[in-house]
């Protein structure tokens, strides 16, 4: 419990340090600690508030504009995790995953809530849009695409609908000149998944490339299609062999083909539950068990089999964490190099000084106050998932922070989770010894 990390921060301050130094004989130094040590942590009862006032957020209030005025929780359940200076300062969970039996919130009997824990599963959502950037990373790294050139020169037929000028750098900070999101939505519109992927590669642009800032999920559905070109490998294969079996990230994977949670041994009862889509935007919606669980809560992911450059990962904090990690690592973790340094540092460069307000590096926000609170700086990156997801990675500070939350269930239109994460950056400022 976070309590008990706190009280051993204050009342051994160099215990950490023992115990680090004694473990750390033989073993990678470069991974997450599980315990207390000496770190940047100067205030560690910030840390507790921080767990309390997300814990909160779970009891119905009316929270103004962020329940639209209704009285409601924000969410009924969160996980949270704070590393600092390679330790893990923060790890708690509170609330449940599944509580309400539709989408207006009436509640299933409390003997069949199901409680979020510490190492639940969550869809991540955007947070996908990450992994995919990473991925793109590599192969910056190896040679085989670069930033300034063309997409059409790797991806044959991408050049239709004005997107000939489009390069590698536009997709990733989207500036590429994209619309939002296809239309018609993929997962209605087509009949087989072929003919999705080719509606993403026939999308034409809405704006000339490279001249305004659009956030598109068209952007990182195009960049599956590059990456999946270049290496004449699939998506959720190239996470493995690049990323989550390097790393050790047992709990984070596509779920290629929509399997449900009983048939799918990396979905497990734990899983976060989303929404009762059907319910909330009609028949147009897929047609699958409501609510939805263990299957991607974003259409157009769930349309292309699961499996999607701009959404459809899962993950846990813990998983996260190494994530966030590795990039504060300068592209290591637990030993092995998955990025260069060099490469790493182009996460925290703003690509987008054309577009104030939209500061971007490849794939990560930088500088945004809705998902940092006062930890956003230039050097602050991280992102945020519609289905109640965000992390933050400070640079600066050597700190990272992921909240996850089940904001969507019962409802996507439920609550919006902003003050929440603005408030986990200020209690992690805090801690830090911010003057917030």
């Amino acid at each position: 419990m976070i309590s008990s990390l706190t009280r051993l921060f204050s009342i051994f301050p160099l215990a950490g340090l023992v115990l680090g130094l004694a473990s750390n004989q033989g073993v990678n130094t470069d991974v997450l600690k599980r315990f207390p040590r000496v770190t940047g942590i100067k205030n560690p009862a910030a840390l507790e508030d921080l767990e309390k006032n997300i814990t909160a957020y779970t009891v119905p209030a009316n929270y103004g504009s962020a329940t639209f005025n209704q009285i409601r929780p924000l969410y009924p359940g969160a996980v949270g995790i704070v590393g600092n200076e390679g330790a893990i300062v923060s790890h708690f969970s509170t609330g449940y995953s599944l509580k309400y039996a539709d989408a207006n919130g009436t509640e299933l009997p409390k003997k069949d809530w199901v409680p979020l824990t510490k190492d639940s599963i969550f869809d991540m959502a955007s947070l996908t849009k990450l992994f995919t950037a990473i991925l793109a990373m590599q192969q910056l790294d190896k040679g085989t695409i670069a930033l300034n050139e063309k997409v059409a020169s790797y991806l044959p037929g991408f050049e239709a609908g004005g997107k000939e000028n489009v390069t590698v750098r536009m997709l990733l900070t989207h500036t590429a000149g994209f619309d939002a999101d296809p239309d018609p939505g993929l997962w209605y519109g087509y009949a087989t998944v072929e003919e999705r992927r080719q509606a993403i590669l026939n999308t034409p642009v809405i704006n000339t490339p490279g001249k305004r800032y659009l956030y598109s999920d068209l952007s990182f559905m195009s960049t599956q299609l590059l990456l999946e070109q270049v290496t004449s490998t699939p998506l959720d294969e190239l996470l493995k062999q690049g990323l989550t079996g390097p790393l050790n990230m047992t709990s984070t994977f596509f779920n290629r083909g929509n399997v449900e949670y009983e048939a799918n041994e990396l979905i497990a009862k734990g899983t976060a539950v989303t929404e009762y889509q059907i319910e909330v935007l009609g028949d147009i919606e897929p047609q699958r068990r409501q609510p939805v669980w263990g299957t991607v809560h974003d259409e157009n992911a769930w349309g292309v089999d699961g499996v999607s450059g701009h959404a459809g990962l899962y993950s846990n904090a813990e998983d996260l964490g190494i994530f966030c990690q590795m990039i504060l690592n300068n592209g290591t973790y637990g030993g092995t190099r998955v990025l260069k340094a060099e490469t790493v540092d182009l996460i925290f460069t703003n690509f987008n000084t054309a577009f104030p307000g939209n500061a971007h590096s490849l794939g990560f926000e930088l500088d945004q106050h809705y998902w940092s609170g006062p930890m956003q700086s230039l050097q602050t990156a991280g992102h945020t998932g519609f289905t109640g997801t965000s992390l933050a990675i400070d640079r600066p500070s050597n700190t990272f922070f992921v909240l996850l939350t089940s904001r969507v269930h019962p409802s996507r239109s439920w609550s919006s989770i902003n003050i929440a994460r603005i408030n986990m950056g200020y209690f992690v400022a805090k801690a830090l010894g911010r003057d917030v």
